[in-house]
């Protein structure tokens, strides 16, 4: 994402730019950190469930929670190791959130978009 270049080769991170990647890895790490708060308590909870019903591998609710903390990590995508794999990242809804904002604002003549203002 941060390093995402257009076809000049030239291309240089402005401070809009910037600031938008920090704000992004800001909810990121506050989405990560969310997930760790309630994932804690939660595992201990369910491997203390797996413990006493000593279910068959495919029935553990320890190892559910193990693969929904796997999905997790890949929707919050934290260091963009997931951004090509074809799933829904936090990435998507942030660039869904901004295109919806700008024609909103645009729509409504509060922003000019960039084709508009070089004419």
């Amino acid at each position: 994402m941060l390093f995402k270049s257009p076809d000049k080769p030239e291309a240089q991170v402005t401070g809009r730019v910037a600031l938008r990647h920090l704000l992004v890895f800001q909810l990121k790490l506050a989405a990560d950190a969310l997930r760790d708060l309630v994932l804690s308590p939660v595992s201990v909870v369910v491997f203390i469930l797996d413990a006493v019903r000593k279910p068959p591998l495919e029935d553990s609710l320890y190892l559910r929670l193990m693969m929904l903390g796997r999905r997790s990590d890949e929707m919050i995508n934290l260091f963009d190791q997931h951004k090509d794999a074809g799933k829904f990242t936090v990435d998507q809804a942030v660039d869904e959130l901004e295109r919806l904002a700008v024609n909103t604002a645009r729509d409504h003549g509060g922003v000019k978009s960039k084709s508009s203002s070089k004419t």
